[in-house]
């Protein structure tokens, strides 16, 4: 199964920002990787090791729960992130 989805680090963003946000994991076979927000996928990369959000300009209707999950034929794994 992958291992655990990891993110490109901490993010503090303040509306007006531009993000950039990469969620990624390790398997082999190589990951599905899925970012979504509530049951909304927002990005997804087909057996890449990451998958990568950007954002022209944050706004406050980007925040809330996101969730990057990574699966393969032998199981998946996820993280959640606000």
């Amino acid at each position: 199964a992958p291992r655990p989805p990891v993110l490109n680090g901490t993010l503090w963003v303040v509306a007006g920002d531009q993000v950039s946000l990469t969620c990624g994991a390790r398997s082999h076979p190589a990951p599905i990787v899925t970012l979504a927000r509530g049951r909304r996928p927002v990005a997804t990369a087909v057996y890449e090791p990451q998958v990568r959000l950007e954002l022209p300009a944050a706004a406050p209707e980007h925040g809330g729960e996101y969730l990057c999950r990574a699966e393969n034929q032998h199981g998946a794994s996820s993280l959640a992130f606000n």
